[in-house]
């Protein structure tokens, strides 16, 4: 099951950054002999480096010729550059249908003649109860169930910052769906908003970014609630949040469990109940005040009456 698999900061050995120091000066690709003498790199190390290099998805081969693909050129240009870079592979998403073509249920045919793409019919569940149809190409797997589609995507994306790394991403998909909806000639989306969930968010934690700034400026965001009860937030932990007293540390990570598990509303939230709550009673008492009014009168009324006979 391919998720959105991790998140994390990339971090190339110094052989890594001289192949692609090389081959981003030569555009045209090089082979291996002459990237050994560019790079003085030995041969059984040459070829580890370029294989974990293409496992990545940074570097190609048509052989005999090694080189960066054109897709990827700006993002070596930011490794080489930069070695803050964020890494995202792994992503999947599940695509809910609202609304299906006529001959959606009998589709396979249809799909086998998509032409850019390997095709291949799954039998899944007890005696192949539950198919499903399989479109794969270089960057998605593609598989179509009666009421979803799950799109897999086969790309790493890289930047300095994992918010654009996910921004990319996205619009990946997006174009993706646009895409297979030209060539099925079927809106699946009247609305042209899809339905698109990422399926089993599973990041990995990054470095708390308030933390690096407090290690950038040297200092500490501290909460003391008196001299011997402390909670901070530095660079020395990974989650960025620490206590000098062991309930203190036990009530951050209790809070922290508590809204992954419980859900509970937030702040904003509770501020906004408390004010209909509040604007309730105001109401409420307005309304107590002119029935107690209309009872005095009609009380009065009638004691005038009762005065007259």
């Amino acid at each position: 099951m391919c998720t959105v698999k991790s998140v994390q900061s990339v971090k190339l050995k110094e052989n890594d950054l001289l192949i692609l120091r090389n081959l981003y000066q030569n555009r045209e690709g090089l082979r291996v002999l002459t990237l050994m003498k560019l790079a003085n790199l030995k041969r059984r190390n040459t070829y580890k480096r370029l294989n974990i290099l293409r496992e990545r998805g940074l570097i190609e081969n048509i052989y005999p010729i090694w080189k960066i693909p054109n897709g990827q050129v700006e993002k070596c240009a930011l490794l080489i550059k930069n070695d803050n870079i964020f890494e995202l592979h792994n992503l999947s998403y599940v695509l809910k249908l609202i609304k299906v073509p006529d001959w959606w249920n009998k589709r396979k045919p249809r799909l086998e003649r998509l032409k850019g793409w390997n095709f291949k019919n799954i039998n899944f569940g007890k005696g192949g109860s539950n198919p499903y149809q399989q479109l794969i190409n270089e960057n998605f797997v593609i598989q179509t169930y009666p009421e979803s589609i799950i799109i897999i995507s086969r790309k790493r994306y890289y930047s300095n910052s994992p918010y654009e790394t996910i921004t990319e991403a996205i619009n990946d998909v997006l174009d993706i769906i646009t895409y297979f909806e030209e060539r099925i000639k079927f809106k699946l989306f009247p609305s042209g908003i899809p339905a698109l969930e990422i399926r089993n968010n599973d990041f990995n934690r990054l470095k708390d970014y308030m933390a690096e700034h407090c290690k950038k400026e040297g200092k500490k965001f501290l909460v003391e609630i008196d001299k011997n009860r402390k909670v901070w937030i530095d660079s020395s932990e990974p989650f960025g949040k620490e206590a000098n007293y062991p309930e203190g540390q036990e009530i951050l990570e209790k809070v922290t469990k508590d809204f992954l598990i419980k859900k509970p509303m937030l702040n904003s939230e509770l501020q906004m109940m408390v004010q209909q709550v509040t604007s309730n009673q105001m109401m409420f008492a307005q309304n107590i005040d002119k029935h107690m009014n209309i009872l005095e009168e009609m009380g009065n009324t009638l004691k005038k009456i009762q005065e007259k006979l």
